[in-house]
């Protein structure tokens, strides 16, 4: 009766060691799941500065990064300054930067007189959020009080608004700007460098 008592210990002890080595490769097989998939979050995405240089793009995806105009389209018949950036539904004219001076001595405006054009068939949006300038150093800057508020609104259809717009900024960083226009279409977000 002994022996078979211990017998059974024994077929009990084994089949308890073989789901502990069972619940062991499961737990391993789990965690390395895991080390992959956080691998795969981690890898780094394509920094802006190697990203296209185009000036019109309809295949971003939701989490790519902004379009990088590299080389800008000039305006026909326009000055140095100006340029165009045409997206799947509008087009931004840049027809003129400047600079002036700021409320104090450290201080420069930036001003932008540009044309949104509506080249889509429904209204678009334009409003004040959608315009920021960045600096070299990844300073950010946002408009002034003394833009012109009529170039804020819905753009119908195939129609256009144009405004002046300002930012006020020290000094020093002045140099390497680019105007980053995010629109109430994310994949439309654009970085475009200024001439200032």
């Amino acid at each position: 009766m002994f022996t078979s008592h211990l017998k059974r210990v024994i077929l009990c002890g084994c089949v308890l060691l073989l789901f502990a080595i069972a619940a062991c490769n499961t737990q391993g097989s789990t965690n390395t799941t895991t080390r992959s998939s956080n691998t795969s979050l981690s890898t780094p995405t394509q920094p802006p500065s190697q990203a296209k240089s185009t000036s019109t793009s309809s295949t971003a995806s939701h989490d790519a990064g902004p379009i990088v105009i590299l080389s800008p389209t000039p305006v026909p018949g326009g000055n140095s300054y100006s340029q165009m950036v045409m997206l799947p539904d509008r087009t931004l004219i840049i027809n003129d930067v400047g600079k002036q001076p700021g409320a104090d001595a450290s201080s420069t405006a930036i001003v932008l007189v540009i044309t949104i054009k509506n080249t889509s068939a429904k209204s678009i949006m334009n409003e004040a959020s959608f315009f920021q300038l960045i600096g070299s150093e990844g300073d950010t800057f946002g408009l002034q009080a003394n833009t012109t508020t009529s170039f804020f609104g819905t753009i119908a259809s195939k129609s256009s608004r144009n405004g002046t717009i300002t930012f006020q900024m020290p000094t020093a960083a002045i140099n390497n700007l680019r105007l980053l226009y995010r629109s109430e279409i994310a994949t439309e977000t654009v970085f475009v460098s200024l001439n200032v």
